[in-house]
């Protein structure tokens, strides 16, 4: 359950509830206090509040947000920020949600296939981009405005193509798992190490000290493995899971 009290500025004070950030009934509680706000002109609100706990963590990093530092940043006091945001983890849910809506939802004219190729693509372009730290998007669920309005596109185009209703969710499911595994990989990966020293530098050396059936196809391959173009691997795996869907299409389609 929750609580909602109103100040002397006509603001909704926003009380612990118990409901985990991000969670559906947590962006009900969301929504429900969003519409009985009653903010000043010039005053605090969430969109403002985004933007500032935005700057914290692309200027300090995730460690720095909290929400004095997003309240010393709006130059107000933490008591009038928990008007609004009552945890960091509140924070790190409408951040999450907020840099969804970044992703450009487009119908390109030339059927399902090139529709959620260019979803797909939009949404790994998001993630790569965006500034929460995969550790930080790992505890985040799917229910925020934003995402759901992306997983309805994706539901939609696979249920045009003709897949049955479940067979539309349960794709889109694995399609967004396989692209935002693939990306988070490769944030991973483009990170430099403290020594500036390349991963892959010694591999063949690598190689050469583990046991030779256990890596016997690697020694043919391992030029291709450390010097794969990320975006043709993206490509690549796309194909290879919408061709997979195509098979499963009605005869009709």
């Amino acid at each position: 359950m929750h609580t909602v009290q109103v100040d002397s500025d006509g603001l909704v004070a926003c009380a612990s509830v118990g409901y985990e950030p991000g969670s559906a009934r947590w962006w009900i509680q969301r929504s429900d206090l969003e519409r009985r706000r009653r903010p000043r002109l010039g005053g605090l609100s969430t969109e403002r509040i985004i933007g500032a706990a935005l700057d914290v963590l692309r200027e300090d990093g995730l460690d720095a947000l909290t929400v004095r530092a997003v309240a010393e940043r709006l130059g107000t006091s933490n008591a009038s920020l928990y008007r609004h945001i009552a945890s960091r983890d509140e924070l790190i849910a409408l951040i999450g949600d907020h840099v969804m809506g970044d992703i450009r939802i487009e119908r390109t004219g030339r059927g399902w296939r090139a529709d959620i190729e260019v979803l797909m693509s939009e949404m790994r372009r998001v993630i790569l981009d965006q500034p929460l730290p995969d550790a930080a998007g790992r505890n985040m669920h799917g229910y925020g405005p934003n995402m759901l309005r992306f997983v309805n596109a994706a539901v939609t185009a696979f249920d045009s193509a003709g897949l049955t209703r479940a067979e539309a969710v349960y794709t889109t499911i694995a399609m967004i798992e396989l692209v935002a595994g693939a990306a988070t990989i490769q944030r991973s990966r483009s990170g430099r190490s403290p020594s500036g020293v390349p991963a892959g530098a010694g591999f063949d050396e690598l190689l050469d000290r583990l046991p030779p059936d256990d890596v016997a196809a690697l020694r043919e391959t391992g030029d291709v493995y450390l010097s794969a173009p990320v975006d043709a691997v993206f490509a690549h795996s796309m194909a290879i899971f919408l061709d997979g869907v195509t098979s499963r299409l009605p005869a009709s389609h």
